[in-house]
């Protein structure tokens, strides 16, 4: 979604799916929920599982205000479906601290989905993302919606977490992009016309989405060229072409970021102008999580965030990208998109899906162009063991380094298996200062070995240094509910956030639900209505 939050999984970024198959070759199956039964939850010695909410219709995230109230957004249902007429339009649940509903939000205002919401204990406003929208804010169970934020971007990727902080609203921007390229043969949005974002932004260079850089770069002058004839230049609009040496200036606010606003700083009509927006940090792709530790503790100052790693696909292609936590320690730092990818450089082996040898005609990238000339890789001096015979590697977009370095990532989890809602453990849960993060798992494969979800992740930081991860909350079995032996059944479908109570003793994770997945279908994704749950974890 990443529905959910990528999907996310964060929703919109994995729309692209939707073209996958031509045509149905069958129909869907009816899908009925589970029954939860957290007596098939596995946690920790010490800790006690719960339901705390249930039959639930696509659950996103969730956030917890200063009474206690936990505040659900119901992200609406993207994919269809034959239980698309079941389900609610985007909206916000409020219960009280026993699961009472106590109120709705939004229902009818908010016309795209919702990944993310959160409380700011600072000034007692909850604010609320709409994903590829604005965003929103509220004072309180009573307070009336007010955007704050808006003429943002187009494109796979668009706004995500959200947080608070010393006077500061921070939020993330995702990259409209899978790996650089707005690539019309890869995805749906990219000749979408009047891009509100380019439209207050222009560069001279079309209002059709394209990626906003942070940071000055000067670009190699890698093209792709397009099935339509029409060459396209990384963070260039479809069909525009980019120059070895061009130099492509940074845009504020910018994609792939984490913004931040002063909070004194709205303009006479609310809304928190462009202009005032500072970059806190870059070089991301697509953000769910975005959380600062615990006041007080050694992670007061470390922002957490988690990223939704490239996809193999486009012209581009960039095989095994990772899901990512990152943890920003101070203004400015940038992770690399759209040249590194996690640990790594994407020059690096492990990125390419195919060998190159030599022969022009054979070379593995045949619609990339530096400029409008064939890229064709130059074979290493080096002669390794046969089975190492050939180059690999993707070619870089950035000519010029950032002259401050990069920073890498805490943890890289499995390819297409989003990490997406995190928070931190403060005193109370009995793992003070850690932090925990929801596994939404695979929709789209390639399938691992074993299914790497559905998990909620404790991340330990050690000392002096490194981490720890263990799963923390999981089924019997490794992957989803639906997959699970009938014995075994009534666990976690699709975690997509994790929130604390106030005084940290309750773990709440948002579970989106079943999703029925047939590649079969022309849109090989069934959400199932009523499935979602939040479950509650509380210490003993």
């Amino acid at each position: 979604m990443s529905p959910m939050k990528s999907i996310t999984v964060t929703f919109i970024s994995l729309a692209f799916a939707a073209g996958v198959c031509a045509q149905d070759l069958t129909e869907w199956v009816k899908q009925t929920p589970v029954k939860p039964d957290a007596s098939k939850l596995k946690v920790p010695q010490g800790y006690t599982a719960s339901v705390f909410v249930e039959g639930l219709s696509t659950p996103s995230a969730a956030t917890v205000d200063r009474d206690g109230n936990v505040w659900v957004a119901i992200s609406g249902n993207l994919f269809g479906g034959p239980d698309a007429e079941l389900m609610d339009p985007p909206h916000v649940k409020v219960f009280n601290k026993s699961g009472k509903l106590i109120k709705e939000i939004g229902k009818g205002t908010f016309k795209t989905v919702l990944n993310e919401l959160s409380y700011c204990a600072d000034n007692g406003k909850t604010y609320i993302p709409e994903y590829g929208e604005r965003i929103w804010e509220i004072d309180g169970v009573s307070g009336q919606l007010k955007v704050i934020i808006k003429d943002l971007q187009n494109g796979d990727h668009r706004n995500g977490g959200i947080t608070c902080k010393d006077g500061y609203v921070y939020f993330a921007l995702g990259q409209p992009s899978n790996e650089g390229f707005a690539d019309p043969d890869n995805l749906g949005w990219t000749d979408i016309p009047n891009d509100p974002f380019w439209l207050k932004h222009p560069d001279g260079l079309g209002t059709t989405p394209h990626d906003a850089p942070c940071r000055d770069i000067v670009h190699t002058g890698l093209n792709v060229r397009t099935s339509d004839g029409r060459y396209t230049g990384a963070y260039m609009p479809a069909g525009v072409a980019a120059k070895p040496g061009q130099v492509v200036k940074a845009t504020v606010p910018c994609h792939g970021s984490i913004m931040r606003v002063k909070m004194t700083d709205k303009g006479a009509d609310g809304i928190y102008p462009h202009e005032k927006m500072e970059v806190y940090a870059m070089g991301f792709r697509n953000q769910s999580g975005v959380e600062f530790g615990p006041k007080g503790g050694r992670f007061a100052n470390a922002l957490a965030v988690s990223d939704n790693g490239m996809n193999d696909l486009g012209h581009r292609r960039i095989a095994n990208g990772a899901e990512k936590i990152w943890i920003v320690t101070e203004k400015g730092q940038d992770a690399g998109f759209p040249d590194k990818e996690g640990m790594n450089f994407v020059t690096n082996k492990r990125f390419g899906w195919k060998a190159y040898t030599g022969a022009v005609y054979e070379r593995p990238y045949p619609h990339l162009y530096i400029g409008d000339k064939p890229f064709v890789p130059k074979s290493s001096p080096y002669t390794g063991n046969l089975h190492n015979a050939g180059v690999r590697g993707v070619p870089k977009i950035i000519a010029n380094p950032n002259p401050n370095g990069y920073i890498n990532p805490a943890l890289e989890w499995d390819t297409n298996s989003p990490i997406d809602g995190i928070a931190w453990s403060a005193k109370g849960f009995g793992a003070d200062n850690q932090l925990f993060a929801a596994v939404y798992g695979i929709l789209t494969g390639p399938d691992s070995l074993e299914p790497t979800w559905p998990y909620v992740l404790k991340v330990e930081f050690l000392e002096p240094f490194g981490i720890k991860w263990s799963h923390f909350v999981g089924n019997i079995e490794p992957g989803g509910n639906a997959y699970q032996k009938p014995e075994n059944r009534g666990g976690m479908e699709r975690p997509n956030d994790v929130v604390f109570s106030p005084d940290g003793k309750t773990m709440y994770i948002v579970d989106y639900g079943a999703v029925h997945m047939n590649f079969n279908m022309a849109q090989p994704f069934y959400p199932v209505a009523k499935s979602g749950v939040i479950w509650a974890v509380t210490h003993n």
